[in-house]
């Protein structure tokens, strides 16, 4: 994927947790129980097909899932623009509750349309699939109204995990179902969880963003603007590919288990065959149950843009291991064994994908035209998974299931050359060269997970030429939390030089170009080799105060980055670092739990000074500096004190 700006300022509106959103957790039931209804009554088709004795069982549940989804690829278009231009909660409604009156009526159905050309058993869940593919987009589209920007990895990580929760469990209630009761069970069942899901949204409040959308018309644009915007804006062609691939390849593995189940790790005739087949499925789901719930851990710590990289190279390890259970010779129980570990470690990783690219197009895209947005992607996804199902179901295989392990293999190559790619576009797009984009990425996960770092407000640091970034100093990790703070340009600092004795942290320094300082005596080296930094048109960081300065002591600033600044003609960055705990220890708060935050000031030109300040205007400019980074502090814990920039008058 491309390099992302740095978007994690923190906005105000819905509440801060998600589990105090009331609209959230309705949205988010509502969606957990349409899921269970998507897939109670999966088993029961498959047996009312005859897939136990079904030569073709690959063929059979590939044209299930093709039937399916081929609404979605269809009428992606026209759902996305009814998503922009009617209220989307309405559209939602109105879909579960046609949903679940053909439910109810699906046994009928079925008998309706069986006994003539073997495309017709399909055409009710074609008609289930039509409503499922209206709801989509408009869900998609409504969910960033109602939280945080800050919320979107989190929001969408818990609404897929809650998700495959209700789908492992509709999974294994419908195989039990499929077994031991009459099918026309299994899709009544299904018909009251879209009620459920009817009910809980009418509770929901339309947040003001939407009431206005459908007022003033704002989504009342057609298809053409939709392609026109995605063909126009790269990153947003690179999530759909990325997507596309992982439906596409999903699709294949998805219909190569019950294959996998009947042939390779049961024994022939196993009367458990419709449970263990809703085993493994289950087993999916578990796997994208635990991404799920490691991305609500992790929120927006880890970039979306590197999950995906690798996540993907994740699948293509999974999607490797389930094919050597197909290709190689092994006992039944490590083969059973083997490919369920498998199974459940792809589920992990399609998590971590599909949760990223939700959040990262929710991100990017302007509310007025995301359904139709999602609706094209919608179209996209369905064509990769309608490609690969198609290839299986339609053409008239014969003995098709002997080859379930070469066609994973194949899927294998395609995921593991699409994580590959995503990895070198990133690189190729970065600031930064590939070892200081590694440490980087580290240095910022670790920052924004344990330290829960957020950066108020955006990086003002320029995009080039040499700048000082002036900041306060109460802390050792101070200045990793600047660097991840700061998305597109590297600050270097001036260090103790006995730093830079220390193996690991010697590189780290040598990587990020900072300079060592004696602290015992002025450091003229140091001096020039700080001016040759930003004569380079680089970035410095230094602490206006010298040292770390224990909480209420009152330290005189330093002159250093203002004699720089008018030597050099750099701009001035002053920084407020908060939220972190003084201690006299340096190793200490590597390890302490902190909600550190940083906030930037507006870049402070010195030139009007001269090249020759005398002592006192350096002294009165370094008070400045310092009220400056006071004045970023948070309001609650700032005090009065003298305006040291009245001086400068």
């Amino acid at each position: 994927m491309s390099h992302l700006p740095d978007t994690r300022a923190v906005p105000a509106g819905p509440p801060a947790n998600l589990f105090r959103n009331r609209n959230f957790l309705l949205l988010w039931a509502a969606y957990g129980v349409s899921a269970c209804g998507d897939h109670v009554s999966e088993m029961a088709v498959l047996r009312a097909l005859g897939a136990s004795e079904a030569p073709n069982l690959t063929q059979l549940t590939a044209l299930m899932t093709f039937m399916f989804m081929l609404p979605f690829f269809v009428l992606g278009p026209v759902t996305g623009v009814l998503a922009d231009r009617l209220p989307r909660r309405g559209l939602m409604i109105f879909a579960d509750i046609v949903r679940a009156g053909i439910m109810f009526n699906f046994a009928w159905l079925v008998a309706k349309f069986s006994g003539g050309s073997p495309w017709q058993q399909f055409i009710p869940l074609l008609l289930i699939g039509v409503f499922a593919a209206v709801f989509s987009p408009a869900r998609s589209a409504f969910l960033p109204t109602l939280i945080r920007d800050d919320q979107l990895v989190r929001a969408n990580a818990m609404s897929s995990g809650l998700g495959v929760i209700a789908t492992m469990i509709s999974a294994v209630i419908g195989g039990y179902l499929a077994t031991h009761y009459a099918p026309s069970v299994s899709f009544h069942l299904t018909g009251v969880t879209f009620l459920i899901s009817a009910l809980l949204l009418v509770f929901i409040t339309r947040p003001r963003a939407e009431v206005e959308r459908v007022r003033q018309g704002t989504g009342a644009g057609g298809v053409s603007e939709a392609v026109r915007y995605t063909f126009q804006h790269k990153r947003v062609m690179q999530l759909i590919g990325v997507a596309v691939v992982v439906w596409l390849c999903g699709a294949v593995v998805r219909s190569t288990i019950p294959t996998l189940v009947r042939d390779i790790y049961l024994e022939p005739g196993d009367p458990s065959l419709f449970s263990e087949m809703s085993l493994f499925l289950a087993r999916l789901g578990l796997g994208m149950l635990t991404g799920a719930i490691i991305l609500t851990v992790l929120g927006d710590a880890l970039r979306s843009e590197m999950a995906i990289t690798w996540s993907l190279m994740g699948i293509a390890g999974a999607f490797a291991i389930v094919s050597i259970t197909a290709l190689v010779e092994m006992p039944r129980f490590w083969a059973y064994h083997l490919g369920g570990l498998a199974i459940i470690l792809s589920g992990i990783f399609a998590s971590g994908v599909m949760a990223s690219y939700n959040a990262l197009l929710q991100r990017i895209l302007p509310n007025r035209i995301r359904g139709r947005i999602f609706g094209l992607a919608d179209v996209a996804l369905m064509a990769g998974l309608l490609l690969s199902t198609g290839l299986l179901g339609i053409p008239s295989w014969e003995r098709l299931d002997r080859w379930a392990g070469w066609i994973l293999v194949g899927v294998t190559l395609v995921t593991f050359g699409t994580g590959l790619a995503s990895l070198v576009v990133r690189l190729k797009a970065s600031p930064f060269g590939a070892g200081l984009r590694f440490w980087k990425n580290l240095n910022d996960f670790y920052c924004h997970w344990w330290f829960r770092l957020k950066r108020e407000g955006l990086c003002t640091i320029p995009g080039e030429g040499p700048v000082i970034v002036v900041a306060n100093h109460s802390c050792s990790i101070d200045p990793i939390l600047i660097i991840a703070s700061c998305p597109n340009r590297v600050v270097s600092f001036m260090v103790a030089a006995e730093y830079a004795n220390i193996p690991i942290v010697r590189h780290l320094l040598r990587v990020t170009e900072c300079i060592p300082v004696k602290r015992d005596r002025i450091d003229a080296t140091a001096l020039k080799s700080a001016m040759r930094h930003l004569n380079a048109g680089k970035v410095l960081g230094i602490f206006i105060e010298g040292r770390i300065a224990p909480p209420g002591e009152e330290v005189e600033p330093k002159d250093g980055a203002a004699l720089l600044a008018i030597k050099t003609g750099a701009k001035v960055v002053p920084v407020h670092i908060s939220g972190t705990v003084y201690d006299d220890s340096v190793a200490k708060p590597f390890f302490r739990r902190v909600h550190a935050r940083v906030r930037y000031g507006k870049p402070i030109d010195l030139s009007v000074y001269g090249d020759r300040p005398d002592k006192e205007t350096l002294a009165n400019i370094s008070r400045m500096l310092m009220q400056k980074i006071r004045e970023l502090g948070p309001q609650s814990a700032s005090e009065p004190r003298e305006a040291a920039a009245a001086t400068l008058s």
